[in-house]
Formats: C-alpha cells, sequence, structure tokens
C-alpha cells in the first residue's frame, strides 16, 4: 500500500511525494521508498511534474462545508491494517498470491478472523466498520460466498501447489522439525469424523498432525485424519508426503504416540534421526526405572537447564536391532509434586495399597525417559525436549487464540479448506507473535489498534493520530502507517 507525504520547505513551497512500503529481503525488515510526484498549489493539489497548474482543478477553493459533504463514514483502521499487512509480510503471502491473485476475499477473511472471535457469517457485516472493508471493496464475503471460497480452499490440488512453494520458499529451517498430533473433537457429519480417544475420553474427533521447524517454530505442513486412526499408524505417511513435495529434514522430534518398530525403521530408511519421549508402559521403561533410579541423583549427572537443575543419565542400547540410546532424566521439582500426589493417595485410600504398585511409583517419580537414535549431549537432549513444548503451544494458539473449535463447516471440502484457513492464519499469528513478544500479546496489539480510526471521503481517507502504544506495536511490526492522505 502506497500514500502521498507533503513537504513543506523553507521557501513555503510544498512537494508530494509516493511512498510505498518495500521488504528490502537483506536486512529482514521493511523500509519505506520515496517517489516525487511534484509541488503542490495553494490548495493542497499536487502539479504534476512538467506542468504549471492542477490539470483538473483550476477553480476557487472548496468551502469547508463542501469538504465535509464528502465524508461518508468513520471505519476502524489500526487492526484490519495490521491484520492485512501483517498477512502480505507473511512466509505464506507470496504462495497465495500466485495462487490467489484475483481473489481479494480470502485476504479479507484471513484478516477478520485474525481481529473477530465472531462467527464468519459475520464476516461482511464486520467489514462495513473496517478499513478491510474499503481496502478490498469487491470482495463478496456472504455465508454462501465464505462457503464457496471454502471449498475452493479444500481442493488437494490447490493445497499441494501452496505447500510445494511455501517449503520452498526462503527463510524455512527444514533441517530439524517437531512433529506431534492433537486431538479436535466435532459432531458434524464427515467422512473424517470417527469415534477416538481424547483427554475428555472417547468422542468424535480428528487427529490433526502438524509439523514445524524446531528452529523458528513455525508450522510447515499438516494433515489430519479419522480420530480412530492411532498416531503410531499416521507417521510413515506423513513423512512420504513431506518428500513428495519436495522437502526433507534430517533430524525429528517425536511424541511418544509415534513410538513403534515400523515407524523407527521407517525413519532409519529415510536417514532421519530422532529423538522421542518413551511411553512408560514400554518394557524397556520399566527396566531403565528399575536398573538406574537409584543411581541418578549424583553431581556427576547434574545438568544446568535455564534456571533448573536436573540428573541425565545416557545409557547405549539395543533399539529395535539397531544401536540406539535411552536419557533418563530426574526433575526434582517434578520429583516433590509425584510424592506428595503418592503420599496423598496412600493416606486417603489405605485399603487399596498395592506395595509393588507404589514402590515403582516412587522409583519413577520425577523421572521421563527419552530414546534417539543418536548420541545427543545432555544439554541438547533437554533444550530439544522442552522444545516439543512449542508445538502444544501452537496447538493453544489454533484453539484458543483463532477459535479453531468448533468446526461448524458440514462437508468433507469445506471442512479440508477451513483446516487449511486456520492452517494459514496460524503461520501470520505466530509471526507476528514473534516480533511483539515482550511488548504486547497479538490480542493486545489488534486491540488497541482497533481504536485507531480512519475517515472515508469519496477518494481517500484520512487517517487519525496515532497514540504512542499504537506507534510502537506497528514499529515492532514493522508496519509503516500512511501519515497523509490515502487515495482509495
Amino acid at each position: 500500500m502506497s500514500f502521498i507525504r507533503k513537504k513543506k520547505m523553507k521557501s513555503g513551497a510544498v512537494y508530494a511525494y509516493e511512498v510505498a512500503a518495500v521488504w528490502d529481503a537483506s536486512k529482514k525488515q521493511s523500509r519505506a521508498v520515496s517517489k516525487y510526484l511534484g509541488r503542490c498549489d495553494a490548495e493542497g493539489n499536487v502539479i504534476p511534474k512538467g506542468t504549471k497548474e492542477h490539470p483538473i482543478r483550476r477553480g476557487k477553493a472548496p468551502t469547508i462545508s463542501a469538504v465535509l459533504a464528502q465524508e461518508k463514514l468513520i471505519q476502524d483502521f489500526g487492526d484490519g491494517f495490521l491484520a492485512i499487512e501483517s498477512i502480505k509480510k507473511s512466509a505464506i503471502y507470496s504462495p497465495l498470491e500466485s495462487i490467489f491473485a484475483a481473489k481479494p476475499e480470502l485476504l479479507s477473511l484471513m484478516s477478520y478472523r485474525l481481529c473477530s472471535s465472531a462467527p464468519m457469517y459475520n464476516c461482511q457485516l464486520w467489514m462495513q466498520g473496517n478499513v478491510t472493508g474499503t481496502l478490498s471493496h469487491k470482495a463478496q464475503l456472504s455465508s454462501q460466498d465464505i462457503s464457496r471460497l471454502l471449498g475452493v480452499l479444500g481442493k488437494e490440488s490447490l493445497q499441494r501447489e501452496f505447500f510445494q512453494k511455501y517449503l520452498l520458499s526462503e527463510g524455512l529451517s527444514l533441517k530439524n522439525v517437531i512433529i506431534d498430533a492433537t486431538s479436535l473433537p466435532c459432531e458434524n457429519s464427515s467422512n473424517f469424523n470417527a469415534f477416538g480417544y481424547s483427554d475428555g475420553g472417547i468422542e468424535k474427533q480428528f487427529r490433526f498432525h502438524c509439523v514445524l521447524a524446531q528452529e523458528t517454530k513455525k508450522p510447515l505442513f499438516y494433515r489430519y485424519v479419522p480420530g480412530n486412526i492411532s498416531d503410531t499408524s499416521t507417521l510413515k505417511a506423513t513423512i512420504d508426503e513431506l518428500k513428495s513435495l519436495g522437502s526433507g529434514y534430517s533430524f525429528a522430534l517425536l511424541d511418544a504416540g509415534f513410538l513403534s518398530e515400523a515407524n523407527i525403521k521407517h525413519l532409519r530408511d529415510n536417514k532421519i534421526d530422532f529423538l522421542m519421549r518413551l511411553p512408560v508402559g514400554r518394557v524397556l521403561y520399566k527396566e531403565a526405572i528399575t536398573k538406574y533410579s537409584h543411581q541418578l541423583e549424583a553431581l556427576k549427572n547434574a545438568v544446568q537447564y535455564g534456571k533448573r537443575s536436573l540428573f541425565v543419565k545416557a545409557r547405549k542400547i539395543d533399539l529395535y536391532g539397531a544401536k540406539g540410546y535411552i536419557y533418563i532424566i530426574l526433575d526434582p521439582a517434578k520429583k516433590t509434586k509425584d510424592i506428595e500426589k503418592l503420599v496423598t493417595q496412600r493416606t486417603e485410600s489405605p485399603k487399596e495399597i498395592d506395595e509393588d504398585a507404589d514402590s515403582f511409583a516412587f522409583k519413577k517419580a520425577g523421572i521421563f525417559t527419552l530414546i534417539s537414535s543418536k548420541k545427543i549431549k545432555a544439554q541438547e537432549v533437554l533444550a530439544s525436549y522442552y522444545i516439543r513444548q512449542s508445538i502444544e503451544q501452537v496447538f493453544g494458539f489454533a484453539k484458543s487464540d483463532l477459535d479453531l473449535l468448533p468446526i461448524r463447516c458440514h462437508s468433507d471440502k469445506t471442512i479440508s479448506g477451513y483446516l487449511f484457513l486456520q492452517f494459514l492464519l496460524l503461520i501470520v499469528f505466530i509471526e507476528l507473535r514473534e516480533k511483539l513478544v515482550g511488548h504486547f500479546t497479538v490480542e493486545q496489539a489488534l486491540m488497541l489498534t482497533r481504536a485507531l480510526k480512519c475517515k472515508i471521503y469519496d477518494d481517500k481517507m484520512i487517517i487519525q493520530e496515532l497514540t504512542k502504544s499504537q506507534k510502537k506495536i506497528f514499529e515492532l511490526a514493522e508496519v509503516i502507517v500512511p501519515m497523509d492522505d490515502v487515495g482509495i
């Protein structure tokens, strides 16, 4: 987006410049580029270069009442403009623009979803009071239009084209990835809906699998399967789909749900090293607890991770016929909580005491175990494991901040399009959050900038003055706000 900036010289002459925001790839930041248009006459009209007077308006200056008569409405400016510009600066915009060059509806709907938690059928109403409606005046987003747009987004060929371009775009780190899954409850009729286990018990759901870049925490890829398919059965297809899109990686950080002999073999066949949590029910876990739990609390095993002190013991093991490593890790803070819980249970239910079970529970208090295909330094193991929690945070953003649930779509194609839309929003949200972190949350930024208004006239808009906090938000987000009249 460009705008006109006027500069008054000491001589009294006023000159006009067109200012546009341009992304500097080398410096990885936005910068303003100015283009000289000409000087301004006494009425403030731009006289193009090479002419002596304004080519159109040569009459008297308009009266105040005439100017006021041109004002059409006042709209929210800051939140919609911040959302639109954040989308344009994100890693998804270039591939989306090549696919949706003639669809202003997508940009408008994404802006609405970032700014509002209301149902999508209110989008057209929201746009009437937001600058998005003025900037994307051709966008039609009634309930029927949104359903059609989601149907388009749900096309497999379109999504594949997007991921091929997105995964090959500059700046994405694909060497080390995190793979995890979460449940998405959904009562709508769909071929992908099935009963499965989740934290809330057995319910109809999808399983949403997401791949993140370990370094940047940026979502790279997703897929979803019926809720009755176990996570162990999905890893091979996820790896194969990424390969088919031209993306390869050499290290994967995985949750315990993906552990199986077949998955370990498939990772090795594809030359992918891995680190994953060992499920507590496995024989290898029980053997490690029994053999090493009493040896952990020793200074030689102590590791400092941030402000936390932990104990780590690494051992070489046979992992499904090949060399592997197990890491037995004791968190003293968690041990205290686990023992307190065990004592409370024993006190409250003395008749249900199982000495063998209690003895093992006491041994494993505060301990978790990880397995790896290669030897990793204790400090790096801990860093990698706690980084995996970032994907849980990403799932939290999708469900809470972006209102992923409930899923109100009813056909397979619109559900697919809705999940794709949410994935795109998740990337924009995380990128904006990273710029604002330590100063504002994304929600705070949108709430504060929503108070910035603009007045809409027949052929221009005038943006009101920014507050100190609004200036800070746009500065952090690397978004340039037009300070002069903006033509529309």
